[in-house]
């Protein structure tokens, strides 16, 4: 959506507004919206609390996209598609050590980018969402569901914050990973982002 459907969009909300709302402006409004993400502004950070200090680390990802089909009037009703290239994490200069590990255990893998794809959103409470989908990476395909909190959501941006944690379970892990660090097992990893969509 460009600046002039984004005006014309404005618009028909006020003109729904001074008419009370017709079934007319419920059927336009509800119409979907198409947002991709800017990553200028938006952050993906993370971190593993391992019980071995060589392995405890905290960084960000710079190379992430995704892609928004909001539809303002009803959220769960919106599709969201996110992709992250593993590959592209940075850890700060005093963790030397953990970017060598990390590096190592992401070179014995043929593939780094890893995509979600949702496929339902259920309201939980105000602003605050589960998003359930599919994310897949080396070929394969794990139900994952994210809690979503939305910041501000219409025709012109919308922001979200997403934050995950647990512990790190054995099924959880790559082979390559599992014969790599054995004992990264039992670490407890998050994840935060920040994500802002735009026309």
């Amino acid at each position: 959506m460009n600046a002039t459907q984004v005006r014309k969009t404005a618009l028909l909300a006020l003109f729904c507004v001074l008419s009370t709302l017709s079934p007319y402006c419920y059927e336009s409004l509800a119409a979907p919206i198409s947002q991709s993400l800017k990553r200028s502004s938006s952050s993906i950070n993370f971190g593993v609390d391992s019980p071995s200090p060589s392995l405890s680390m905290q960084g960000s990802f710079k190379d992430f996209s995704g892609e928004l089909l909001l539809n303002p009037t009803k959220i769960e009703s919106s599709k969201i598609k996110l992709s992250l290239n593993l590959a592209s994490a940075q850890l700060p200069p005093d963790q030397l050590l953990q970017a060598i590990f990390l590096q190592t255990a992401l070179a014995r893998f043929k593939q780094h980018s890893g995509t979600f794809e949702s496929t339902s959103i259920e309201k939980i409470r105000d602003n605050t969402y589960l998003v359930t989908g599919n994310y897949t990476w080396m070929k394969r395909t794990k139900r994952t569901t994210l809690p979503v909190q939305i910041i501000r959501a219409s025709p012109a941006v919308t922001e979200i914050k997403l934050l995950l944690d647990g512990a790190v379970q054995a099924k959880d892990l790559q082979p390559e990973t599992a014969q790599l660090a054995p004992g990264i097992q039992g670490s407890k990893g998050w994840a935060q982002a920040t994500l802002v969509f735009v026309p």
